[in-house]
């Protein structure tokens, strides 16, 4: 490497909020127990799957870690006696299909460690808290006075996020939590750089009236740990769903006991802070993209924005798998609006939405706030562009707003010209990121409904093709086999050794060369009429020889002669085929 050459710091590519679906394609039995075979598709598309193979009692882990959260979940009842069935396993198979479906449509749910690590072990069956507090543990090692006292186990929503109780020597009454983040996709600056954007963020302690300050901000190639003053009332979302701040974040927001309506006054007031906040975060190009519920503080009836470091960090937004369904949400100003929609929705309704947008009417609020809900979070809206900013904060609603600022409240928030200009190519990398994602969804399939129907395309294609060959090779076949039968049944014709050549039960008529030096000789009279069966000999003469025959037809006396011929016509029309004796065929005789 280079002196001069800018190293890149470590950062998770795996983006945690990408949705997750599900299918189980099938099962099998493995040493007398059941496998169900679950095939698991992350993004939009279908191009990064995988199969995990789970058993019933694995199911069942998972249902008994998530009961923590009270939401309700059917799994199919254990079965002791004929649970290898292939009708039982069928059935449970649909009710396990069933199980999986309401675990992934739970926003709550599905981002729990249980959840992912059940779908996913490759990449979520890592001591993610031991690794976070060996490197909370090294930062702090070099800082005079901190200390990590104990951690809070899971009260976040993300699954690379960590939080701590910190104990500070110069402030040993004061309760401080520090949260130790990993880097996420979204991360593009390198450490030097990172290093000046941690410090200046110090210089919003008490700079600005509505966004929290911070009292350590480190970082290292890995992540960074930032430390705050604990807020004993808990986050925006502890206040309306009257949760405990340090119990987990399932056991707090999967089923809350109640929700706490906000007056119309406190919504215009807390509402009119945060765009304040937003607005100043814009104009110093800071990017955010990470407002929601849990990272807003209440203290005093002012507002408090938290975890302000998140944009640089690279991690993604709580309401990311929802705004990434719309094409016209592709800047940073419009993520904040959007994600104010949902705030806005959460403080007017008392629960969140969890749909990308408002699909029915909204009676339940003021027609103020109905009006502003519906220009950010209609389908409409989504679809056609959300307002800025600016636009919201000119609305009557919000606009009426009376701020009791001090001159102590003037806002204060000085970064570097040379970390400005990273800044900016940080804010065009994640937009350039967010609208490469962004594209139209096509209808998406479960893996088995795609290799079904793939199949189901691809047979008759196959199999008429597979037809037509057949076809025209039994036609190729059947007419080399007629030319070859033919050539052989013309070779055997035309061979006189042929069994074909004769009849059988014929006499063998005699060989050409004899009948022709008979018809050179004289007039052969005609046979004498053939003897009664009783005095005709049962053995043939002796045959005469051909050289005989030729020597006779050649010289010799013509009455000799003519008394030889007779005699051999003689036996050959006296001829008995039965009294022949059959003689086992020579060896190496092909025609036998």
């Amino acid at each position: 490497m280079a002196i001069f050459e800018r190293e890149i710091s470590t950062k998770v590519l795996l983006d945690d909020t990408e949705p997750i679906s599900c299918h189980i394609e099938n099962w099998q039995n493995i040493n007398g127990h059941t496998e169900f075979v679950i095939r698991v598709h992350r993004g939009p598309f279908s191009d990064q799957t995988w199969k995990v193979y789970k058993r019933y009692n694995d199911f069942l882990k998972l249902h008994q870690m998530l009961q923590v959260s009270r939401i309700p979940l059917e799994l199919p009842p254990k079965k002791l006696i004929g649970n290898l069935d292939p009708q039982f396993i069928s059935e449970r198979q649909q009710g396990l299909q069933k199980y999986l479906n309401s675990v992934l449509m739970n926003p709550i749910l599905v981002s729990s460690l249980p959840a992912r690590s059940f779908i996913d072990p490759a990449n979520y069956c890592q001591p993610f808290g031991e690794i976070a507090l060996q490197h909370v543990s090294l930062v702090l090692r070099g800082e005079f006075g901190w200390e990590v006292v104990g951690p809070l186990v899971e009260i976040g929503w993300r699954l690379r996020k960590h939080f701590y109780t910190i104990k500070c020597k110069s402030r040993a009454k004061d309760d401080l939590i520090g949260s130790w983040t990993d880097y996420g996709p979204d991360k593009y600056l390198d450490d030097k750089d990172m290093h000046s954007v941690f410090k200046s963020l110090h210089q919003i302690k008490a700079s600005h009236p509505y966004i929290d300050h911070i009292d350590l901000c480190l970082c290292t190639d890995i992540g960074g740990l930032v430390v705050r003053d604990m807020n004993k009332n808990g986050s925006l979302r502890d206040l309306l769903c009257g949760a405990k701040p340090k119990l987990s974040f399932l056991k707090k927001y999967g089923n809350p006991k109640g929700h706490k309506l906000l007056t119309t006054d406190d919504i215009a007031l807390y509402g009119r802070q945060i765009l304040e906040a937003l607005k100043f975060l814009h104009e110093k190009g800071f990017p955010y993209g990470h407002l929601h519920s849990g990272n807003i503080l209440i203290e005093n009836d002012r507002v408090k924005l938290i975890d302000i470091e998140n944009g640089v960090l690279g991690v993604p937004s709580y309401y990311r798998p929802y705004f990434m369904q719309h094409k016209k949400i592709s800047t940073l100003e419009a993520i904040d609006v959007y994600c104010f929609g949902h705030v806005l929705y959460e403080m007017a309704i008392g629960s969140p939405l969890h749909e990308s947008y408002i699909g029915e009417e909204i009676s339940e609020c003021p027609q103020q706030i109905k009006k502003i809900l519906e220009s950010v979070l209609s389908h409409e809206a989504c679809k056609n562009g959300l307002p800025t900013i600016d636009g919201l904060l000119d609305d009557p609603f919000f606009a009426r707003v009376q701020l009791h600022l001090t001159d102590g409240d003037r806002a204060h928030f000085k970064i570097p010209s040379s970390v400005k200009e990273h800044l900016k190519t940080v804010v065009v990398k994640i937009e350039d990121r967010l609208k490469s994602g962004a594209k139209p969804e096509t209808t998406h399939q479960s893996p088995g409904d795609d290799e079904q129907r793939g199949g189901e395309k691809e047979a008759p294609k196959s199999n008429g093709s597979g037809s037509a060959a057949e076809k025209q090779l039994k036609e190729q076949k059947s007419k080399d086999g007629s030319m070859k039968k033919n050539g052989n049944y013309l070779d055997r014709c035309d061979s006189v050794n042929s069994s074909a050549a004769t009849s059988v039960g014929t006499a063998t008529p005699p060989p050409a060369d004899l009948c022709t030096l008979s018809s050179a000789g004289p007039t052969v009279p005609p046979p004498p009429p053939p003897p009664a069966p009783s005095i005709a000999p049962n053995i043939p003469p002796p045959p005469l020889s051909l050289q005989a025959v030729i020597s006779n037809g050649s010289t010799g006396n013509s009455s000799s002669s003519t008394k030889d011929r007779s005699a051999l016509l003689g036996a050959i029309t006296s001829f008995d085929k039965a009294a022949l004796k059959k003689v086992p065929a020579a060896a190496g005789n092909p025609h036998s």
